[in-house]
């Protein structure tokens, strides 16, 4: 069984307190939650759950492990989230700034193009005739015309 797979379940199983809730959580059958977590257990040689007819438990090893299982879940989670980042379709906040009349004629039609083509971003376009420090004015994008003092 997939070591990410029985770590999943077991943080599951340990967060709803119940081998029952844990298999409605991840949509999978209470045998085969038993059956990763009881593996678990037997690979690492330690309790990870204690277990009574009434309630589920995680033991101060599983306490321990669950805190460790979450972040390496969560970094795994963003790693793949990273690497899906290169293809993925963009999404978010873009602020765009430029002179007024290049704005107008320019980088608005660009604008409502990107728009329809990624509806998922909003852009914000700040069209103004003086020299903006982008970092300072919270701006993405800055298109300007002419020499720049930096």
């Amino acid at each position: 069984m997939d070591r990410f797979h029985m770590m999943s379940v077991f943080v599951a199983v340990a967060e709803e307190e119940s081998f029952a809730g844990g298999a409605r959580r991840l949509n999978i059958s209470p045998p085969a939650v038993t059956r990763a977590v009881a593996m678990l257990e037997e690979r690492l040689g330690i309790k990870l759950l204690t277990r009574t007819t009434r309630f589920v438990r995680a033991t101060d090893a599983g306490l321990r492990y669950l805190d460790s299982v979450r972040r390496i879940l969560a970094d795994a989670d963003e790693a793949d989230e990273s690497a899906a980042g290169v293809h993925a379709t963009p999404r978010g906040k873009l602020a765009v700034t430029a002179p007024v009349l290049f704005g107008r004629m320019y980088v608005m039609p660009g604008i409502v193009d990107y728009l329809k083509q990624y509806s998922d971003v909003s852009i914000s376009a700040i069209f103004l005739d003086r020299v903006v420090n982008l970092l300072e004015e919270g701006l993405d994008v800055g298109v300007r015309i002419g020499e720049l003092p930096d």
